[in-house]
């Protein structure tokens, strides 16, 4: 193996200061440097023209949790995955006039913002007569506690009827 050579190794140190590099200076340019006074002002919620909604600032994880939903009816919701075009949603719809006080309830979200979903119920009529019935829920957020849409009303032996429904999140 072959020694090194430290006669030819060189010692003698430079200084950085006698070969300096002339540099462009440059000045980074953002809002805060432009428009100081602006920087103070809190965005967090942007204003949307009435009846938009924007869907960067709501999430399908919006709709997780117990909703009243009109009719007797409360819709408790569970997520199941982050993507927004693929999360699922399970829960209940509970009512004290549903065969058994609850029954599941599957739906899925699309676009970010939509929840379309169903379910089957026995619903007691009054006395002792009992219908059965399938239902389809499709809303959209309107904010993050508030949903609004139509549910779809199947009743055996009835006509079909579409019901406005307006959730408020409890």
């Amino acid at each position: 193996m072959a020694a090194l050579n430290l006669k030819r190794r060189r010692t003698a140190a430079t200084r950085l200061a006698d070969h300096a590099e002339a540099c462009e200076v440059r000045v980074l340019l953002s809002g805060v440097a432009i428009y100081p006074l602006h920087a103070v002002e809190n965005n967090a919620e942007t204003m949307q023209p009435e009846g938009k909604v924007n869907p960067f600032v709501l999430s399908p994880s919006d709709y997780q949790g117990s909703w009243s939903i009109g009719f007797g009816l409360t819709l408790n919701l569970s997520m199941q995955g982050s993507n927004p075009e693929t999360a699922k949603v399970q829960g209940t719809v509970v009512s004290a006039s549903i065969v058994g006080g609850t029954v599941k309830f599957k739906g899925k979200i699309s676009n970010g913002i939509e929840l379309n979903g169903k379910f089957h119920a026995k619903f007691i009529e009054l006395g002792p007569a009992i219908l059965k019935f399938k239902a389809q829920l499709s809303v959209h957020l309107t904010d993050s506690t508030h949903f609004e849409g139509t549910l779809h009303f199947f009743p055996k032996g009835h006509p079909e009827e579409n019901l406005s429904v307006i959730g408020i999140k409890a």
